[in-house]
């Protein structure tokens, strides 16, 4: 017995990611949007699935993150965000001598911030703005 699926397109299901919140205004955690999204695809297709993660890096790149709890990480930073997989780019800071110091990380795509150590993303807030 072989099971079947379809995979929606990234347009699909931001707009599925886009009426969810529109019913539910604020979710909070992967988990959940997944659950209300993949309900919002089987009204589109009764055989759309979809995974959390795909999920969560489309709402990230659609601006639908609106904060990222934290917990510190032991281990070094990556050069790809860990929520979206955007780049990071170093944020800089003056140090009291005039040199550049590089003080953390910050997402190019998300609200994702770092220090110098891997912040490791734990639970998400997910909000539609208006």
């Amino acid at each position: 017995m072989t099971m079947r699926y379809h995979i929606p397109s990234n347009e699909e299901i931001v707009v599925a990611i886009y009426r969810s919140l529109s019913k539910f205004i604020s979710i909070d955690s992967q988990r959940k949007l997944h659950e209300v999204v993949v309900d919002e695809l089987k009204e589109i297709d009764s055989l759309y699935k979809a995974s959390p993660q795909r999920i969560r890096k489309l709402a990230a790149k659609a601006g639908f993150i609106s904060e990222i709890h934290l917990r510190d990480g032991k281990e070094k930073m990556s050069a790809r965000c860990p929520v979206c997989d955007s780049k990071l780019k170093k944020v800089k800071n003056l140090t009291l001598w005039g040199k550049k110091a590089t003080t953390g990380f910050a997402c190019t795509t998300c609200p994702y911030r770092s220090g110098k150590k891997m912040q490791i993303p734990t639970r998400y807030n997910f909000h539609l703005k208006k």
